[in-house]
């Protein structure tokens, strides 16, 4: 059902002197009708590369030189694409492949393609949202929903047309914890139903789905193996930069007693889009200097809400916002980027230079920072970012796109670190780096609002805050609330 043989690729060069980017090399496998292969591998290892071309997209709209074979439903993938629902796949940023107006269209917009009866779309859509907890937000358009919910959508909409081949880049990539247990299940549904399964992913709990796993390195593939063994090999994939596990991680202990000053302070914090939807109720929230406060809770629970009025690219509806002391609704963005360095859940809505360099420098030289070719190359160093400096961001990995948006907070300094989902796509040599930047600004009395899903973050803060329909459910102590 997929076939890879020899398959080599690369991507045409992006110019500024640049050569090509070698991105698969001799990949091998074969996978038969309802089976499942796990791919794992590093970031920048070719795994959303080998989704693209087995998909049918690489290079026919990439550009790039393939060679080899790749074959899928039976078809000669390098020859001519698949045939509309043949093969279905989910992107890494799932959040490129949604387009129609509101959620239940996106699910049927694939039923209309493959010609399926109007009398029988509106039953097929039903059951995909209840399969993927959407029932509540199917008029709602996709641009409002969170990321988890984004790739809950595009998962529901590839998953209804039941495509005889699944390729799913990163499936758990952004869910909270109850959406990957949705998601697992509905994957081990297809997979019992005799759908053909190939994903990529960093976690071992996504790769167990499958019986066997390859290993990509640099673009090159291990043969097949039992996944139970691979798995079985912590130290290998530690190695290989696949995983960082907590047991390796820095602690985040702070020089000598917090501060009781507040540098974050709301009150009654309501919120509601222009669509009507309100996302916030009340909110009311006091951050001395130097916590680390992790924000947990559901996809849709108005995490990514709140994170954005500390920053000013939200203002209250009703409620205040302070940030050391002064009301934000008095201050432009730019003032409050001086004290506020924000991180956007999705790495690709904030760059926008030619450059990795440039877009390092972006800020420092907006604000009029001093030391700006010292600011941007400390922190292209610090995230390993040097070899990229002349290299436009928009054609990097997504981990590496990551990194490129922390090197630019980094340059930054301020006192005060707001990240949404900063872990979302990182492989284990990402993980790492991160982690180690956090415990440095920790130690450095930096003040972190971190929102996460990942819940071994969240009991390292000092607190944590839950949120659920708008609403804080729980504050406290990591235990207490954790617990």
């Amino acid at each position: 059902m997929l076939v890879a043989e020899h398959l080599n690729f690369a991507y045409p060069s992006p110019g500024l002197g640049l050569p090509a980017t070698e991105a698969l090399r001799d990949v091998a496998f074969h996978l038969e009708t309802g089976g499942a292969l796990a791919v794992m591998g590093a970031s920048g290892s070719g795994k959303s590369t080998l989704c693209h071309v087995l998909a049918g997209l690489a290079p026919r709209y990439t550009g790039g030189h393939v060679s080899g074979v790749a074959r899928a439903a039976g078809y000669d993938i390098l020859a001519t694409p698949p045939p509309t629902g043949a093969v279905g796949l989910l992107f890494q940023d799932a959040a490129t492949q949604l387009f129609t107006p509101t959620v239940e269209d996106e699910v049927a917009w694939g039923l209309e393609a493959l010609g399926t009866p109007p009398s029988h779309i509106g039953a097929q859509v039903e059951e995909a949202l209840a399969r993927f907890g959407l029932l509540g937000v199917r008029t709602r358009s996709p641009w409002v929903l969170s990321g988890g919910q984004q790739k809950r959508l595009a998962l529901a909409a590839v998953w209804a047309m039941r495509p005889r081949v699944l390729l799913l880049d990163e499936p758990l990539g952004g869910l909270d914890p109850q959406g990957r247990a949705e998601v697992l299940a509905a994957l081990e549904t297809l997979a019992q139903g005799g759908a053909t399964l190939l994903l990529t992913t960093f976690r071992p709990q996504a790769a167990a789905l499958a019986p066997t796993t390859l290993v990509l390195t640099d673009g090159a593939s291990t043969p097949p193996a039992s996944t139970a063994e691979v798995l079985r090999d912590e130290t290998q994939l530690v190695e290989a930069g696949i995983l960082y596990p907590p047991y390796l991680w820095p602690t985040f202990e702070v020089p000598g007693t917090l501060s009781a000053t507040p540098v974050i302070t709301v009150q009654d914090l309501h919120f509601a889009y222009t669509d009507g939807h309100a996302a916030l109720h009340g909110i009311d929230l006091e951050i001395p200097q130097g916590q680390f406060v992790a924000i947990i809770g559901p996809n849709g629970a108005g995490k990514s809400t709140l994170l954005r009025h500390f920053n000013g690219l939200l203002r209250p509806t009703r409620g205040t916002v302070h940030v050391q002391g002064k009301d934000a609704a008095g201050r432009t963005t730019g003032d409050l980027a001086r004290a506020v360095g924000f991180l956007f859940q999705r790495p690709e809505q904030q760059l926008f230079a030619a450059t990795v360099y440039e877009e390092v420098a972006f800020g420092v030289r907006a604000l009029h920072l001093t030391d700006v070719a010292g600011r941007v190359e400390r922190a292209l160093a610090r995230f390993e970012l040097t070899a990229f400096a002349q290299t436009p961001p928009s054609i990097l990995s997504y981990g590496v796109q990551r990194a490129v948006t922390l090197a630019a907070l980094a340059a930054l300094d301020t006192p005060i670190l707001a990240l949404d989902e900063p872990a979302v796509g990182l492989d284990g040599r990402e993980w790492a780096r991160l982690l180690a930047w956090l415990a440095e600004r920790r130690a450095a009395g930096v003040t972190l609002v971190i929102v996460t899903h990942e819940m071994e973050l969240a009991a390292r803060a000092d607190r944590v805050v839950a949120l659920a329909n708008g609403r804080v459910v729980a504050d406290g102590a990591p235990d207490e609330v954790l617990g």
